[in-house]
């Protein structure tokens, strides 16, 4: 019982975690260098376009970017393709890379950005509840990579 419980567990997680990828993916893959851009990601919750433009600016940004959304949209699709077929390495390989980078996002936006830990997280109970609200889904997701990449 408790190896189909966690075998359920794994397979929900997986999904879930296919799916995120899969529309981040998009999503990065959507933004532009415009004041539309700027907006989808700081307030749509594109982290990783967030994190990204924290770092660089100028085409540099943009690269890293539209890597990084190729990225998510291929381990998300590998992970839906691993229920039928045997994918290879490539979706472990794009996971650790994904985990590496969620890393980073969870340093660059929860510790050093703008109402971070450091960014005035403490500010008020409303900034605080807030980072509490960002931080918690930024882990579920790192749980979730961890978990699946087993």
């Amino acid at each position: 019982m408790a190896l189909q419980k966690s075998s359920l567990s794994t397979f929900v997680l997986r999904i879930a975690l296919a799916c995120f990828l899969i529309v981040a993916g998009i999503l990065t893959l959507q933004l532009d260098s415009g004041l539309l851009g700027k907006l989808q990601a700081g307030f749509a919750g594109n982290e990783i376009a967030s994190a990204i433009h924290s770092i660089t600016k100028g085409d540099l940004a943009n690269i890293l970017i539209i890597l990084m959304g190729i990225l998510q949209l291929g381990a998300g699709v590998f992970l839906i393709l691993g229920f039928f077929m045997n994918v290879g390495s490539f979706s472990q390989m794009a996971l650790t890379i994904i985990l590496i980078m969620w890393l980073v996002v969870i340093f660059l936006v929860d510790v050093i950005g703008k109402g971070g830990l450091l960014g005035g997280a403490f500010k008020n109970m409303n900034a605080f509840l807030s980072f509490l609200k960002v931080l918690s889904a930024h882990l579920l997701v790192l749980g979730a990579i961890l978990s699946v990449k087993e």
